[in-house]
């Protein structure tokens, strides 16, 4: 390879870069907007949920009756907000019928009598009526209304538990009978009546921000979409102009032509991705600025995906067909390599995309190595497989470029 000639390449790529205004925008102004877009959404503090519940019942003059159940409801709060946002209906049908409508996420419904069941001791029954047309909401709000009657009936439990264990007090004595004290009674009877107590603990793991994930989705969407972008352009600018006849008659090896024109789009993409990290900081206050290894997983990454985009332009030679094959491709990936949602979200058949295509391991691998701070050996094998798909996606490119200079000869 010679230097002087990669250095010229280099050189003339990013002035002409600069005069195109359209690889400006996509390169620098849209993952800029992308950050503020996101960040602005969903990179703040998350407030509680609020719920939505639709209530009928009668009113009864028993002890303890629906009312109470719905008074404790309307109080629930956390972080000063209230859970549940709570709407009286007269009856069943109106009800379900602003449940099918969404103006309430679930309906309760108390029947007649509740209240006496409750007060007399017996069991209490609850109508619960879900839309389950969203299963993401179906889940949450079930979650939250069971989580709220599985506390309130511990609650219920544990005072009909003290009221029961002190008439009991009356006829067993202190010192109890035989071998049975009143304190055995007292554990008999709350095993009985809970025989599962979950206490719950607090681990303090990694978790990242929302910010610190789109400035990763920022990252992929750089070595993803603007590499390809970018390296075609640069390749069909020397097509159009007849310069790349030139080189290929010139002293020059193919090795020089695309040695030169992936550097100065890494070059250039580099750039954008430091604006962008800067950028986030400035704005958001945090961002992610990747290690070593980080920055090789780019590289590798980048390598990738350049030689996939000039492959492309090589194999159609026409700038539309490319820009075409380019947008088909990465769009569908910025969702199915975990670019823009979690790789957690995906459905099954979606998972081995974001595990296993390169881009989507090499994305995978720098947010364990930056956001989880995993060791290095963890992802050195994801790594690798990156780096010797984009070896093997290289040489690829290197074939179907010879293949299209012989063709303009």
């Amino acid at each position: 390879m010679k230097g002087r000639a990669i250095k010229a390449i280099i050189a003339k790529d990013l002035r002409e870069t600069r005069r195109e205004k359209m690889a400006l925008f996509w390169i620098f102004v849209f993952p800029l907007m992308w950050i503020t877009l996101l960040g602005g959404i969903w990179g703040g503090h998350n407030p509680p949920i609020s719920i939505d519940v639709g209530v009928v019942y009668s009113n009864e003059s028993a002890q303890f009756s629906a009312t109470d159940v719905v008074n404790v409801m309307e109080n629930v709060t956390m972080e000063g907000v209230h859970v549940f946002r709570v709407k009286t209906y007269p009856n069943e049908s109106a009800g379900i019928d602003a449940v099918k409508a969404g103006r309430v996420d679930v309906l309760l419904v108390f029947p007649d009598g509740f209240g006496k069941n409750v007060s007399s001791g017996l069991q209490g029954r609850i109508y619960a009526y879900f839309d389950r047309s969203d299963p993401q909401n179906y889940q949450i709000v079930s979650g939250v209304i069971k989580g709220f009657f599985s506390e309130f009936e511990k609650r219920m439990v544990e005072r009909r538990l003290n009221i029961t264990l002190s008439y009991m007090e009356g006829y067993i004595p202190d010192e109890g009978t035989g071998n049975l004290t009143m304190d055995d009674v007292r554990g008999y009877m709350l095993g009985l009546t809970n025989p599962l107590e979950l206490e719950e603990r607090e681990v303090k793991g990694e978790a990242p921000s929302a910010i610190q994930f789109y400035v990763t989705s920022f990252i992929g969407i750089q070595f993803l979409f603007a590499t390809m972008l970018t390296i075609s352009s640069l390749v069909f600018v020397e097509i159009e102009k007849g310069t790349l006849r030139r080189i290929a008659a010139s002293p020059a090896t193919a090795w020089d032509f695309l040695v030169g024109k992936m550097l100065s789009t890494f070059i250039i993409i580099t750039v954008s991705i430091l604006i962008g990290i800067a950028y986030a900081r400035l704005v958001f206050g945090e961002t992610v600025f990747p290690s070593s290894l980080g920055w090789a997983i780019i590289f590798f990454a980048a390598v990738f995906s350049m030689s996939l985009g000039l492959a492309i332009a090589m194999g159609t030679r026409s700038m539309r067909a490319t820009n075409a094959i380019v947008n088909l491709i990465s769009m569908p990936l910025l969702f199915l390599a975990g670019i823009v949602i979690p790789a957690s979200v995906l459905p099954e058949w979606a998972r081995p995309i974001a595990d296993y295509f390169p881009l989507g391991t090499a994305l995978k691998s720098l947010r364990l190595l930056e956001l989880y701070h995993r060791p290095a050996s963890e992802v050195l094998p994801d790594v690798a497989w990156v780096a010797v798909s984009s070896f093997g996606m290289l040489l690829v490119a290197i074939l179907l470029y010879n293949w299209a200079v012989r063709r303009l000869e």
